[in-house]
């Protein structure tokens, strides 16, 4: 694989053939410095190592240099453990002598705010574009490159993690050793392992980039509170995506308050979380509730296996975990064929008597005694076309006395190219001889059923996200400036969202005159830039029978909204066609992060109280909407129910479809649009644009048409 700019920048930091460690000194016992250095005499890594201090010229029985001028040649990485108020002209000194990169430790470098660490963040910057130094961290903890052996984190703790595929990036210093140390406890190999701190330059999106294009790591892991560069983290995201590469991530941010959190703490931009959520759905990025979730995920992962098809098995010996599996099973949405003919003729004879040759498949006691019998029972399912891979209850031994034998596990995984997952009932402690039993099973053991079912599903999420592929967004081609709301109105319905027969009248009088022409019963909407929420100061009505009552409920309304606001602009009245149906709320905007976005979701007046929508990126295409509709927990009102019709759903899916299309084209001028509602009539009758509202970018929106 080429290397691009941010690998060979990363190689500094990551693969340094020289590391200056900046503040070493022995004269206090337990300092990160000692830590780092003892790090290195226990790894004893080809890297060679300088120690700096301008007030000693001994440490630990080697050298001490005062500068970088004394080193006499360049340093790839210095390892800056000093106070912040010394690190600029520590770096300082060290960009003036060829430093290529450096590791700051130290925080107060304006994540909280105050001008005094702002400036020394601006120093930072300004040494890094003056003389091409890169910097990791601050405010961080360092980082691992075991493939080096190299082990700049301050912990002994680290010096157990063995060698293997995934790489790791942590926002969190903290949280990062305790995730990998549990991690390696799990039976996870790492790569690189990095704290990336507050990324004043280095962030994100630059380390993910070394790690795709890092041929020893195949899983890459990621604790993130922000995304600082989303640009360029979404193009390394479609990056490992095509190569097959899973980003497994952690991200708070859910809640208001968490957000706020991440402000105050990083400087980090949280974002919408639902429009993230969407992002990651985008570009095959699998998000994990907690972090045991996402040890358990990485662990799937790292055996290396992706499904190709969307059916599982689930094999248990318990009657109560088949039914705890089902449950689980339903959550996450996980598919369970039912077994072909031909596997179920195989399977019944090595059943226990009673028990069914059916998906889950609880296979009875007596054969969880019996581990040939079990994995012969396996290696039958695995070889259904109907199945794209296995669950199967199985657990690590807990003890030396055990005697536990992983073959009946390793002939099954021989046996298949498919996807193999054992499950525990729950958590379950890790010793060495539970981590060799996993490593010769030639499969994950996840620890608890919900676990194992997210585990797989992620697996199937990934493999679906690769055939699907990272949509392009086109460029805009229409450049010019705002269009009129008759004028859009127009172009709405060309687009293919059909709209009530409506006419824009300009005095109440006139809009009697114009509900005659439409045909009773007909709406009555006030247009005024004062009156965006209609319902709100009475700028609707409904059921209007006769052109006599148009006119006084418009005159009526004009007046309501200037005795409200004395100064407020009336442009007339929209008359409509009255349409009753299901009413859904769709829209388009631009989210500030991660840029164009449609929105599905229950409307009219529960829009905002129920919250009941989903969110893709765009482009969108039909399958996406039909997607987005399926998750919404009143999809089944579009089903025929109690003496309702089935609604048209495929008017819902075009008509979405062409919105998305005509904000992307029109993004340029256009901040927002939304229909609430759309009103979905019966199956063949189509779709109702009942109210659109259009909102120019950078300007006060204008009224709906």
């Amino acid at each position: 694989m080429a290397q691009s700019e941010h690998t060979l920048a990363l190689e500094s930091l990551l693969r340094p053939r020289s590391v200056a460690l900046v503040g070493a000194s022995d004269s206090r016992k337990g300092t990160w410095a000692e830590a780092i250095f003892e790090n290195f005499r226990h790894t004893n890594p080809a890297t060679e190592l300088f120690l700096v201090n301008p007030n000693r010229s001994e440490a630990w029985g080697h050298r001490v240099f005062p500068n970088f001028e004394a080193i006499g040649r360049p340093v790839d990485l210095a390892l800056c453990l000093v106070p912040s108020r010394a690190v600029v002209d520590v770096l300082t000194d060290g960009a003036q002598h060829g430093l290529s990169c450096a590791l700051v430790y130290a925080a107060q470098f304006g994540e909280g705010g105050d001008a005094e660490g702002r400036s020394r963040a601006r120093a930072l910057l300004d040494l890094r574009d003056g003389y091409g130094m890169r910097i990791s961290g601050p405010n961080c903890m360092g980082l691992i490159s075991l493939p080096e052996r190299l082990l700049l984190y301050p912990a002994a703790r680290v010096r157990t993690l063995q060698a293997g595929p995934v790489g790791l990036v942590f926002q969190s210093g903290g949280t990062f050793q305790f995730w990998l140390q549990q991690a390696g406890i799990r039976g996870l190999r790492f790569s690189y392992a990095i704290s990336s701190g507050n990324e004043l330059d280095l962030a994100m999106a630059d380390y993910l980039d070394f790690l795709v294009e890092d041929e020893s790591t195949r899983v890459i892991a990621c604790l993130a509170e922000g995304i600082r560069k989303p640009e360029a983290f979404m193009a390394v995201a479609a990056k490992a995506l095509k190569a097959g590469k899973p980003i497994v991530m952690v991200k708070s941010g859910r809640s208001r308050r968490s957000q706020a959190a991440a402000l105050s703490h990083t400087g980090a931009l949280a974002g919408d979380d639902a429009v993230f959520d969407a992002m990651c759905r985008a570009y095959g990025i699998i998000r994990c509730e907690t972090l045991d979730d996402m040890i358990e995920t990485c662990l799937a992962f790292q055996a290396g296996r992706l499904p190709d098809r969307v059916g599982a098995a689930i094999i248990t010996y318990s009657g109560s975990s088949k039914g705890m599996m089902l449950d689980y099973a339903d959550d996450a949405d996980l598919a369970l064929p039912p077994f072909s003919a031909e596997t179920a003729q195989k399977l019944e004879p090595l059943l226990d008597e009673g028990l069914k040759p059916e998906n889950p498949l609880d296979i009875g006691a007596t054969v969880a005694g019996q581990p040939e019998r079990y994995s012969k029972i396996c290696q039958i399912i695995a070889a259904d076309d109907n199945i794209g891979s296995l669950l199967v209850q199985g657990s690590v031994p807990v003890i030396a006395s055990d005697n536990a034998n992983p073959a009946a596990f390793s002939d099954l995984a021989a046996a298949t190219d498919k996807p193999v997952i054992a499950w525990s009932r729950t958590a379950q402690n890790m010793s060495d001889d539970a981590r060799r039993f996993q490593a010769a099973a030639g499969m994950p053991f996840l620890q608890g059923m919900p676990q194992a079912v997210r585990g797989l599903s992620a697996l199937l999420k990934f493999s679906q996200a690769r055939r699907r592929g990272v949509k392009t967004l086109a460029p805009t081609s229409y450049d010019g400036g705002p269009i009129e709301v008759e004028a859009m109105s127009a172009l709405l319905a060309e687009s293919g969202v059909t709209l009530p027969r409506s006419v824009m009248t300009s005095t109440p009088e006139e809009a009697g005159r114009a509900a005659q022409e439409i045909g009773f019963p007909v709406v009555v909407k006030i247009v005024s830039p004062q009156a965006l929420h209609k319902t709100e100061v009475g700028g609707v009505a409904l059921g209007l029978t006769d052109p006599d009552a148009v006119a006084a409920v418009a005159e009526a309304m004009a007046r309501r909204l200037r005795s409200l606001q004395s100064s407020a602009q009336v442009d007339g009245f929209l008359v409509q066609e009255a349409v009753s149906g299901l009413e859904l709320l769709m829209g388009a905007r631009t989210d500030p992060i991660y840029g164009p976005v449609l929105m599905v979701g229950m409307g009219g007046i529960h829009a905002e109280v129920l919250r009941d929508t989903a969110i893709r990126l765009l482009p969108a295409d039909a399958a996406d909407i039909r997607e987005m509709l399926d998750e919404l927990k009143g999809r089944a009102l579009l089903e025929a129910y109690r003496g309702k019709p089935e609604r048209d759903v495929e008017a819902v899916v075009s008509t979405a479809v062409a919105l998305g299309n005509l904000f992307l084209e029109h993004r340029g001028w256009l901040g927002d649009i939304e229909i609430n509602p759309l009103m979905i009539l019966a199956k063949g009758e189509g779709v109702r644009a009942v109210d659109v509202r259009v909102i120019p970018k950078e300007r006060q929106p204008e009224p709906r048409s």
